[in-house]
């Protein structure tokens, strides 16, 4: 049985000198409570272990068998009504002389410690990533702008390989650690360098253009500063899989507030689609999206930085490709922690240009073609 995303959910994943801490937050309404604890939830033994097994599988990126389970020390009870939010440290893992993964686990809540134990794993097997099936049936691939993420970019990418193995990862003139840190997944993701670098919209393009080479007839894009979840990959491609040929764009769902900067930005940039299209979406900022290549018919941004994305999704409107919302997760961290290569002042300027004169192109060319088409489609069906 999975827990993942049902009895506990992942808010927060780290790497650290000494190996990995994962802060965790518990569901008390889920069913094993209910069940078998009725009025005092008490997480259970076999839901720690196989909790900590999971979270193993989580940030190595890849599938384990339990072989064993040593040292095992329960020290406080874990009621998730009075303990919803945990820590769960994994200590640097060493291989045995069966080639099986030795990893200490210890599960905290600030100084107290609730639970220890030393988990034995063998790898599963060297099977397709869950998704990849059904992806090479959409020709669809992740593509990952990166430029000087080198904080995250790793963990990003082994979790996406966890769902794919059709990654296109794009260096945009990175000048920190992303280039040796692509040399780690050499064979496993293809790459797409330039120098200098030359902003977002134009990674997008080398991108696009890339995925096109290759076959690919959609691709979702995700950043690569850590703020998506990986794991929703699976909507994508399921509403891929119910809507063929519209363009998705990731709806951000947060359990805190978003940023204030991020929000205002948002409603901002929902505005002026709205006016420049007729359509409404809730976010029209958010990195994560599906776009169906073969119906943008090789359409390029024409912007070279941020306001490539929303130049892309108003083109598409007056193209006559439906788009959609996709819930989202998304993780904001503390802002002393948050790199962002945004500038607010010559970014702001060119996003506000380029909303004058996609309003202006709406009122020549989006809006007369739009309708053009509506036109034509009721004589069709007549």
């Amino acid at each position: 049985m999975i827990l993942k995303d049902s009895f506990y959910t992942i808010e927060s994943q780290t790497k650290t000198e000494t190996g990995w801490t994962c802060g965790l937050s518990l569901n008390a309404s889920h069913p094993i409570y209910q069940a078998h604890f009725p009025g005092h939830p008490v997480t259970p033994g076999v839901c720690i272990v196989q909790l900590a097994k999971e979270i193993v599988s989580v940030c190595c990126a890849k599938s384990f068998f339990l072989c064993g389970v040593g040292n095992v020390k329960f020290l406080r009870i874990i009621d998730p009504t009075e303990q919803q939010n945990l820590f769960v440290h994994l200590l640097e893992e060493r291989t045995d002389a069966q080639g099986r993964l030795v990893v200490p686990v210890s599960i905290r809540n600030g100084t107290a410690v609730f639970a220890s134990l030393k988990l034995t794993l063998m790898p599963d097997g060297d099977e397709p990533p869950a998704l990849q099936a059904r992806m090479e049936r959409l020709r669809l691939c992740v593509l990952i702008p990166t430029y000087n993420n080198g904080g995250t970019l790793a963990d990003v990418l082994r979790q996406t390989l966890r769902y794919t193995r059709s990654v296109i990862v794009v260096n945009d003139g990175a000048t920190d650690c992303t280039a040796s840190i692509l040399e780690q997944f050499a064979g496993k993701i293809d790459v797409v360098s330039h120098t200098p670098n030359r902003g977002k919209g134009y990674a997008l393009r080398r991108g696009f253009e890339r995925a096109g080479e290759l076959g690919y007839e959609a691709v979702i894009t995700l950043d690569s500063d850590g703020q998506h979840d990986a794991a929703d990959l699976e909507a994508f491609v399921r509403q891929a899989e119910i809507h063929p040929g519209c363009l998705l764009a990731g709806q951000r769902v947060t359990k805190g507030r978003m940023p204030s900067g991020n929000s205002f930005a948002n409603r901002f940039s929902n505005f002026w689609y709205a006016v420049q299209t007729g359509h409404r979406l809730p976010d029209t900022q958010n990195g994560f999206r599906l776009y169906p290549l073969a119906a943008m018919k090789h359409m390029r941004p024409c912007s070279v930085r941020y306001e490539a994305e929303v130049e892309l999704l108003v083109r598409a409107a007056w193209r006559g490709i439906p788009a959609l919302p996709v819930p989202v997760r998304v993780y904001y961290a503390p802002e002393s922690e948050r790199v962002t290569h945004f500038r607010p002042g010559r970014d702001f300027l060119r996003i506000s240009l380029l909303n004058t004169l996609l309003t202006l192109l709406a009122l020549c060319y989006g809006y007369p073609r739009m309708l053009c088409r509506k036109l034509f489609t009721l004589k069709r069906t007549r």
